[in-house]
């Protein structure tokens, strides 16, 4: 009888043991299947180049495409099939762009921890042969695959670069959707003098859920270590 009572005390521990070890080492299941099953304050502290705080918009997006250029390291760099590029540049940011149909505009999408929501579409295209500022205005139409022309307003948030290089930073103050779209057109009025813009972004959608699942992993984006400080 004794025997009978130890072997199942035994038992029991042995499987105690077993399902504890299980527990610790099973991933953590994703809060969010996607991005906007959450609504924000708009009055919320957000993180990242691209959202920051409205009282200093763009301050970082701004930071992050002048180093850019001298090398701002990206632990995770990472191409799509489909063309799109997921990028890290802090611990707690991803970044998805896509070039332009013209490779002369560039569209990015910003996933910050931890909501890790798709957020802050931003554009940056060619100044050419206009003469703009920062925080002006512009109008324009935006159509999504085949559908309806919506209009549009872009704001300069800021004017990267020199010489011929020169860019605009638009942020998207108004937009249809387009995470399941596979193409969307930009167009400016005449008198803009700015170049229209077409963008190919079929597999959106699968690169919004595969960036959200590194997003909500517990492995670091980025060694700060890594990063280049001379700009500092």
């Amino acid at each position: 009888m004794e025997e009978v009572i130890g072997f199942g005390l035994l038992a029991l521990m042995v499987i105690t043991v077993g399902l504890g070890i299980k527990r610790l080492f099973k991933p953590k299941k994703a809060l969010f299947e996607y991005e906007d099953e959450i609504i924000l304050d708009e009055k919320m502290l957000h993180y990242g180049p691209f959202s920051g705080s409205f009282m200093y918009p763009h301050r970082k997006f701004i930071l992050l495409l002048t180093v850019s250029s001298s090398f701002l390291s990206a632990d995770w760099d990472i191409r799509t099939i489909d063309g799109w590029g997921i990028d890290s540049y802090s611990n707690e940011n991803l970044i998805m762009h896509k070039t332009s149909d013209s490779t002369k505009s560039n569209l990015y999408l910003e996933m910050a921890r931890p909501f890790c929501i798709t957020s802050e579409p931003t554009i940056t295209t060619p100044v050419g042969n206009t003469n703009y500022s920062e925080n002006d205005d512009i109008k324009a139409t935006m159509t999504v695959d085949r559908g309806k022309p919506k209009e549009i307003l872009l704001q300069i948030g800021n004017i990267l670069g020199e010489g011929p290089d020169i860019d605009y930073v638009f942020k998207l103050a108004y937009f249809p959707s387009f995470r399941n779209g596979k193409t969307f057109h930009i167009k400016f009025n005449n008198d803009t003098r700015l170049e229209d813009m077409s963008f190919t972004i079929e597999g959106l959608s699968n690169a919004m859920k595969q960036s959200e699942k590194m997003c909500m992993s517990s492995y670091d984006f980025y060694k700060e270590e890594m990063q280049e400080t001379s700009f500092i």
